[in-house]
């Protein structure tokens, strides 16, 4: 190979080899720890949800919801003691108000149905008012289980696999894990087939897994199991109707 061959061949692996590190950069900066072959394909905003993402006046989503009083999960922000058991949740986005969204809530848990108007915001659907106190024992074990979420996803996260979400210590000596997305997998549920990114994590032996899915604000699937290896909770969607 001639002196100027070698030259040029040179600079090509030094720029091969710049874009292989600002690509490797941005990606851990994003807090995406793929496999390497993934890396030549980093995600982008259209791979990133958030909470509440895609909801409009009318929005309405229904699922089955079992939530059990044992639950302990480092995420929850409530906690609470009460238990629903193959309980039917409904949540009607009514209107919007301001930075919140107006919404209805109803329970049925078999013999008992329950209905109230919370206030949410549109950012992280986090609680925008009062409860009302005669709701408190429903109303806990879906923000424990259901909305659990927003504390797992604190900000836009990408559903690429490989892309952690948050960390959690558990355990006497403050050990350290990561929720992270594990799967991609195409699940049926009663609202249809739909594809899914598998957000998982484990600190018992049994790992617990929560589906989500691109233009659904909730999680469409959960199985979240405590150090014990007790379940703690689990949902599925029945049906979503958008506006």
């Amino acid at each position: 190979m001639s002196p100027k061959g070698r030259i040029f061949l040179a600079f090509g692996i030094l720029a091969l080899f710049g874009v292989g590190v600002s690509v490797v950069i941005i990606a851990i900066g994003g807090g995406f720890y793929a496999p390497i072959s993934s890396f030549l394909h980093p995600p982008t905003q259209a791979d990133l949800w958030t909470v509440g993402e895609n909801i409009h006046p009318g929005t309405i989503l229904n699922y089955s919801l079992t939530r059990l009083g044992s639950h302990s999960s480092p995420w929850s922000s409530l906690g609470g003691h009460t238990s629903l058991i193959n309980a039917i949740v409904r949540m009607y986005f009514v209107r919007s108000e301001g930075n919140a969204w107006s919404v209805m809530l109803n329970v049925n848990n078999g013999t008992t149905t329950k209905s109230i108007t919370v206030l949410l915001s549109k950012q992280q659907l986090t609680n925008a008012g009062p409860i009302n106190k005669d709701f408190i024992s429903f109303y806990e074990p879906i923000e424990s289980s259901l909305l659990e979420i927003r504390d797992i996803s604190l900000q836009p996260n990408y559903l690429a696999i490989g892309a952690e979400w948050n960390s959690l210590t558990v355990g006497p000596i403050g050990s350290t894990i990561s929720a992270r997305i594990v799967a991609q997998e195409k699940i049926q549920t009663a609202a249809g087939t739909l594809d899914t990114s598998v957000l998982g994590y484990t600190i018992g032996s049994n790992a617990s897994r929560i589906w989500l899915s691109h233009n659904i604000p909730l999680p469409v699937k959960a199985e979240v199991y405590n150090a014990q290896n007790e379940l703690q909770y689990k949902y599925s969607l029945i049906n979503l109707k958008a506006s």
